[in-house]
């Protein structure tokens, strides 16, 4: 169904140019254009020394530029199209200057730091230990916080508690003294004028939550929080504008009364009705 709002965006979408998608940009452009979508930016996977070896994330720029502005040739009338990156963050000095360098060397309409990694290990297959679930947490976004600091050149923090898409004791999991440590890392994003986004992926795994809850996204409200994008997290394109309604409600109910797009690494507030 067509959406008939004026604010229908998408800043969280993979194409064939992620290492974890097949689907092409032009069919999920087609697809966004069917459901009323106003804004979309795609952000495509970009990782150094991923931990999983079967699969590295490694962005072709060249020939995602180049078919992107292919694409955007022929719907930009239609449609307004970004071109992004979801560039994966891990503790570390190495890991810190590469992200640092490519970031520097590479133009993008918006750049989205997401966490994957906690410890050296991929999220995906971890074992954690359950039992510790608030140490686990406190860790994830304590990691986040090291990178942050010496990291920012980037626009938005992706499923800042990705923790609970993968680990079934997380999902209804209560902050404890973790809720210190996430209230740094807020202070911290604020301060450098970034921003969180809400993340509607998490609907479609058995999770069937949206990143993050509402409580994490109230106290990035009380610690004076503006910045929000809305992002499907779709790798197909079926999933692209996904549950959109549900975000700006959820948007709403915490608070908020815009929601945020980038263009040329400049945000833009919109008012949601």
């Amino acid at each position: 169904m067509k959406n008939r709002r004026n604010t229908v965006f998408d800043y969280h979408i993979h194409s064939e140019f992620s290492d974890d998608s097949t689907e092409k940009i032009i069919n999920i452009v087609e697809e966004a254009i069917k459901k009323g979508g106003k804004k979309i930016c795609f952000t495509e996977h970009k990782e150094f020394n991923y931990p999983d070896k079967d699969i590295e994330f490694n962005l072709d720029y060249e020939g995602y530029k180049r078919e992107f502005e292919r694409i955007r040739s022929i719907y930009g009338k239609k449609i307004e199209l970004y071109m992004g990156v979801e560039i994966g963050v891990q503790a570390g000095e190495k890991n810190i200057q590469e992200i640092i360098e490519y970031t520097k060397e590479h133009e993008f309409d918006f750049i989205l730091a997401s966490a994957h990694c906690l410890e050296g290990a991929g999220l995906y297959g971890m074992d954690p230990d359950v039992k510790n679930l608030d140490n686990l947490f406190a860790g994830y976004f304590r990691e986040m916080l090291d990178v942050f600091k010496h990291f920012n050149d980037y626009d938005v923090v992706g499923h800042i508690d990705l923790l609970r898409r993968y680990f079934l004791e997380a999902q209804t999991h209560e902050l404890g003294e973790s809720k210190e440590v996430l209230r740094e890392l807020f202070a911290h994003i604020i301060q450098e004028g970034k921003g969180i986004e809400i993340n509607t992926g998490g609907l479609f795994y058995d999770s069937a939550n949206i990143n993050p809850t509402l409580d994490i996204l109230k106290l990035y409200k009380e610690a004076g929080g503006e910045i929000v994008t809305i992002g499907s997290d779709s790798h197909i394109a079926e999933r692209v504008l996904s549950n959109y309604e549900k975000a700006v409600d959820y948007l709403r109910s915490a608070g908020f009364e815009y929601v945020t797009t980038f263009a040329r690494r400049k945000k833009e507030f919109h008012r949601i009705k």
